[in-house]
């Protein structure tokens, strides 16, 4: 077998630009399956798991491959068939994706697996047989593999701050994987002229113009998108209008928010009308100046209840999503927000934090990452910046959801005693009793002078609620032994039940 010719410069632009290619997939796969298994820690998880392991074996058959086939066949092989499936993995995991179990994390190693262990295990392969042409029979191999080394890794990082700064917030996740399987079944038709050797000409002219036509017929599908409305930073989008003036808004696979814009009352979920019910049971509505904040905007249900129930009150809204606070307060009419609901965009744990102390009268917390609250917004020391924004007098109302055995329920109200003076936690009694294990929203209120538990129970039986409020010894047979969270340990995503 005659050694292929493959100089540096070309060399370090194949191993540079596959490692990258790598990067940048693992960074958007987890985009482009949460619309079908939601975003948690195990979604994370699976994708950077598949992409690893397509790197390790990738690199292990890649440089068994480079002992035993010719240098033009191999790179040409692995940016061929890494390109092709990498513009395939948004339709495979299009086609798969509406048939899996949502929040499962078997179905997300699925969907990763199915999608992007095959481009990751191709375009790994290049690495290890640029080295083979590259450093064969030279006597300085070991500065030429650390040389390589520190190209795929240049790469790597030039693939991760590309996506994460320019490519998601520029182009939809479907386009920046078919754009970069474009890119490699190019590079794969240079690579057929640029690596020595002496082939047909009419053979490796059939094959680049194959390789070319396939790379344009792929480039034309760059306007297929996922089943979003919008990809916004965060999350696959969708408002959908289900009656005349209210509006459904998804967040991946999740229901977020239901607003109607004409009639800011209409509360259609039970957990936010129980909000409510125990606001007005601590709050007076005839009390004026009383100020809101909102950590997680949504579909600005709650501000536009609490504004027409309470008129004149001010508002404060934390959410890290902007491009989903223009697309929803746009379609809901609010042209005025700055006014009526100043909105600081940002991650609410740095926005909470600098806030004007002792501002708010009832701060609530409705932020959510897929079925989780994000973990840095349970712990101790968010609850004690929340704390520090409360009036005396105020409250912190926590929505959270918790399935099975209620660990993290039970785990966050022992947060909340370590903080607040007074307790309390509002929950269906299957959910007390832990005689059901189904799914469940369960509410948390912290303050230093609420209302009495019957108070609040009479509250919630007034707005039609079936739940209980508990505190003092029923709180405590609740929580049982169940850990504190704080910045340094909130293990939520394995706290949290499953489905």
């Amino acid at each position: 077998m005659s050694k292929a010719r493959i100089g540096w410069g070309f060399g370090a632009l194949l191993v540079l630009a596959s490692s990258g290619i790598v990067l940048v997939a693992e960074i958007v796969a987890a985009r482009v399956i949460a619309p079908y298994v939601g975003i948690t820690l195990e979604t994370f998880s699976a994708v950077i798991g598949c992409v690893l392991a397509g790197i390790s074996l990738g690199s292990w058959i890649g440089g068994w491959l480079a002992d035993r086939v010719p240098t033009r066949l191999l790179v040409v092989g692995a940016l061929g068939l890494g390109g092709a499936s990498l513009v395939a993995s948004p339709y495979i995991v299009r086609v798969i994706g509406p048939g899996v179990t949502p929040s499962d994390p078997g179905s997300a190693v699925a969907l990763a697996v199915t999608a992007f262990l095959l481009p990751a295990v191709s375009l790994s392969a290049v690495t290890p047989t640029v080295l083979k042409a590259i450093g064969e029979g030279s006597p300085r191999l070991g500065s030429i593999a650390g040389s390589i080394s520190a190209i795929g890794t240049a790469g790597a990082l030039i693939g991760n701050f590309a996506a994460g700064f320019i490519l998601v917030g520029t182009l939809r996740s479907a386009q920046i994987l078919v754009a970069c399987g474009s890119l490699c079944l190019i590079l794969a038709t240079v690579a057929l002229f640029a690596i020595g050797g002496n082939p047909s000409t009419r053979a490796t002219r059939s094959a680049a113009a194959a390789v070319l036509l396939l790379a344009a017929v792929v480039g034309s599908q760059l306007g297929r998108q996922l089943p979003c409305d919008a990809e916004t930073e965060y999350v696959c989008l969708n408002i959908e209008q289900t009656a005349p003036n209210t509006y459904l808004i998804r967040s991946n696979i999740y229901s977020s928010s239901v607003t109607n814009s004409a009639d800011p009352t209409y509360l259609a979920f039970p957990y936010v009308r129980e909000i409510v019910a125990l606001v007005a049971a601590a709050i007076d509505p005839a009390a004026p100046d009383v100020s809101f904040g909102y950590v997680g905007g949504g579909g600005y249900t709650l501000p536009l209840y609490f504004e027409a129930t309470y008129p004149e009150s001010s508002h404060l809204v934390y959410e890290i999503d902007g491009d989903m606070v223009d697309r929803v307060t746009t379609m809901l009419g609010i042209d005025d927000r700055e006014e009526r609901f100043p909105t600081s965009i940002g991650d609410a744990r740095v926005g909470v934090a600098v806030s004007e102390p002792q501002s708010l009268d009832v701060v609530v917390g409705d932020a959510f990452s897929g079925i989780s609250v994000p973990w840095h917004l349970t712990t101790t020391e968010f609850l004690e910046d929340i704390d520090g924004l409360l009036k005396p007098g105020g409250l912190y109302v926590m929505n959270l959801i918790d399935y099975d055995h209620y660990d993290l329920a039970r785990a966050e109200a022992r947060t909340f005693q370590a903080v607040f003076d007074d307790v309390v936690v509002v929950a269906p009694e299957f959910v007390l009793s832990a005689t059901s294990g189904a799914g469940s929203n369960i509410l948390l209120i912290g303050g230093s002078d609420l209302p009495d538990v019957n108070t609040l129970t009479q509250a919630l039986a007034n707005a039609g609620s079936g739940t209980t409020a508990i505190a003092g010894r029923d709180l405590e047979a609740f929580i049982g032994g169940e850990i504190q969270l704080t910045d340094d340990f909130a293990p939520v995503d394995q706290l949290l039940g499953r489905p």
